[in-house]
């Protein structure tokens, strides 16, 4: 070697030497363990064995054996799952089989990897007791029924036609779990109809037994198909918590702006938060209610280390349920104001916020026209702390303008407005725009229509009821920004989205999102046909 070579490796190797670095374990481990062969090999046919060893690419571990493994068709009695070695597990059974049947054994559940827990998620351990394998499949997805939002981790269980009380009683034939797009497949089926029904199941038994359980079903038979065949559609489930005669939370979900929406089964006249982890403090929430009392706004008065609890909700009726709060994306620091409209010859303003206000600095707002400073004065509104109202000495005029200068509003969270310059008075309809909505449909529905408007928040900002098909509403005085349309089908005529029931299979209404943008702009009239296809 070169002196020039030696001192180059020298020189390196003490860089190596200098630097004392922490050892990191790279991105955490998410991947389940993946089964790479066994014994008898799966896809068998003509078994006759009473057991079957699996083999996977890394050490594994079985977990809650008796809830994690479903076979189909059930074995009485269950078979036992256990490790047969660091990497295998084995499954054993005492009952006979059934001849010329394909067994299907869900392990996905009942296997994880020994470091971070992950199951083997959609695994299926498939043979035959005769000559061929089934190979029929079920596809299709599960939603929120009101939302529409893909359901993650919910079962979807099939029983044989007849086996009407087996949801609540017995054991499904075949089952599997929906991944994180709310899609699921049930595989290895034989040619037979089967009864669908899906399942947030709270305590891992395959039954729907507690109330606060989340369900869904097919009034009919699903019939099997091959799997790739344009003819063999994917079935949509739609999940909902039956409402029953008792309060209950429907759904509950962080807005942007921190407030806690929650939605109720039941109209109530008041609602309580309760941090479970911790007693007393200053946590205050306000409460924003919707015209019917049975959804809300919660706004906590401080939203520091709120994610580290776990709060119980009640109403007048006692406990309902119990919550974390869970936000999903970061805050806007600057805060959302807009005016709504007066009316001709008014003389007030009401100022709305996005956030709950904690105080306002007068001096860093003014009311203009023509370059005219007007005098006004300004005080909260009582029922609602998002609102001021500003009230000018005498009519508005047409052109009149409200500055608000940085910080003239500041938020419960120190959130404080943008500089702002909004139009109001008899000519501020040139700030608004205006909707023109004409609803079209394939079909027309059992039940009027509800149409919503919501705002980028998802609030409610306008509602009409009593709409079918070929029907045009029109909104006017729509504030800029982006909106989206909502479509209840009430077909129980009590104004507002009802559940299903199960035990006399009413599906629940049926919730119709707009998914194409809609876009208000000020001083424009925009009009839009929204074509319903058949369900």
């Amino acid at each position: 070697m070169s002196r020039a070579a030696a001192a180059a490796l020298l020189a390196v190797i003490a860089a190596g030497c200098a630097q004392v670095r922490e050892i990191t374990g790279g991105a955490k481990d998410e991947q389940g363990p993946l089964l790479i062969s066994g014994s008898p090999p799966p896809g068998s046919v003509r078994f006759t064995g009473d057991r079957f060893v699996m083999r996977f690419n890394e050490r594994v571990q079985v977990k809650r054996p008796a809830a994690g493994l479903l076979v189909s068709p059930p074995i009485d009695p269950p078979p036992v799952i256990k490790l047969a070695g660091p990497r295998e597990v084995e499954v054993r059974w005492t009952a006979p089989l059934k001849p010329g049947a394909t067994y299907s054994f869900a392990v996905g559940e009942a296997v994880q990897d020994l470091t971070e827990g992950n199951p083997a998620l959609g695994l299926d351990y498939a043979f035959s007791t005769g000559d061929a394998l089934d190979s029929l499949i079920i596809g299709g997805s599960v939603v929120d029924a009101f939302t529409q939002a893909p359901q993650e981790g919910v079962r979807v269980l099939a029983y044989p036609p007849g086996a009407t009380a087996s949801f609540m009683q017995g054991r499904p034939l075949f089952a599997t779990r929906t991944d994180k797009h709310g899609r699921f497949v049930l595989r290895h089926l034989p040619a037979q109809p089967l009864i669908l029904r899906a399942l947030k199941d709270l305590n891992g038994n395959y039954l729907f037994d507690l109330p606060a359980e989340e369900i869904a079903f097919l009034s009919g038979a699903a019939n099997p198909g091959v799997e790739g065949d344009s003819l063999n559609r994917p079935i949509a489930l739609r999940l909902f918590q039956e409402a029953g005669s008792e309060q209950r939370i429907l759904s509950a979900s962080i807005t942007d702006d921190r407030a806690w929406r929650v939605v109720l089964a039941q109209p109530a006249e008041r609602i309580a938060i309760r941090d479970l982890a911790r007693e007393g403090g200053k946590l205050e929430w306000n409460a924003e209610w919707n015209a019917g009392r049975d959804s809300i706004l919660l706004w906590p008065s401080d939203t520091t280390a709120l994610g580290e609890g776990r709060y119980e909700v009640s109403t007048e009726s006692g406990a309902i349920d119990t919550l974390r709060y869970r936000a999903i994306r970061p805050m806007p620091f600057r805060l959302a104001v807009r005016a709504l409209d007066p009316g001709p010859s008014a003389s007030a303003i009401r100022l709305l916020a996005s956030r709950p206000l904690a105080a306002f600095d007068e001096r860093l707002m003014k009311l203009r026209s023509e370059e005219i400073d007007l005098r006004f004065s300004i005080e909260r509104d009582s029922t609602d702390r998002r609102a001021l109202m500003i009230t000018a000495d005498g009519a508005l005029p047409p052109k009149a303008t409200l500055l608000l200068l940085p910080a003239a509003l500041r938020d419960i969270y120190g959130g404080t407005n943008d500089t702002l310059r909004i139009a109001v008075g008899v000519a501020s309809a040139s700030s608004f725009g205006i909707l023109r909505i004409t609803v079209e449909s394939e079909t027309s529905w059992n039940g009027d229509g509800l149409l919503e408007l919501l705002d980028a928040r998802g609030l409610v900002v306008r509602r009409r009821e009593g709409v079918r098909a070929g029907d045009r509403v029109d909104w006017e005085m729509i504030g800029p920004g982006n909106h989206s349309l909502r479509l209840i089908i009430d077909t129980d005529g009590n104004g507002r989205w009802s559940p299903g029931v199960m035990q006399s299979l009413q599906e629940p209404e049926r919730v119709l999102l707009n998914s194409d943008p809609l876009q208000v702009r000020a001083g424009w009239d925009t009009g839009i046909t929204w074509r319903i296809p058949a369900e």
